[in-house]
């Protein structure tokens, strides 16, 4: 496993605190690759995917014909890669 320096893990800890003081319950996150993570209403989820369902369309553009997209997102200094499993 590749280890992180101790500048890394402070950096990768004062993250971790930013994200658990999220005051709402209701900011989803998506991605589709790329450096930035998309926010969305978790609470139209179910919607999203009756979308999804119906057009074969990718989660985001989804969400986003829904208007379930948020007007900002979360842009990284390296991809976040979309994987499953």
């Amino acid at each position: 496993m590749a280890k992180l320096t101790a500048k890394e893990k402070k950096w990768v800890a004062e993250v971790q605190a930013v994200l658990d003081r999220c005051p709402s319950k209701r900011i989803g996150f998506a991605t589709i690759g790329d450096p930035n993570l998309t926010l969305f209403d978790v609470t139209r989820y179910n919607e999203i995917c009756d979308e999804l369902d119906k057009g074969g369309r990718d989660f985001i553009p989804c969400a986003d014909k829904l208007g379930a997209t948020f007007d900002m997102s979360l842009d990284f200094p390296n991809p976040v890669e979309s994987t499953a499993g």
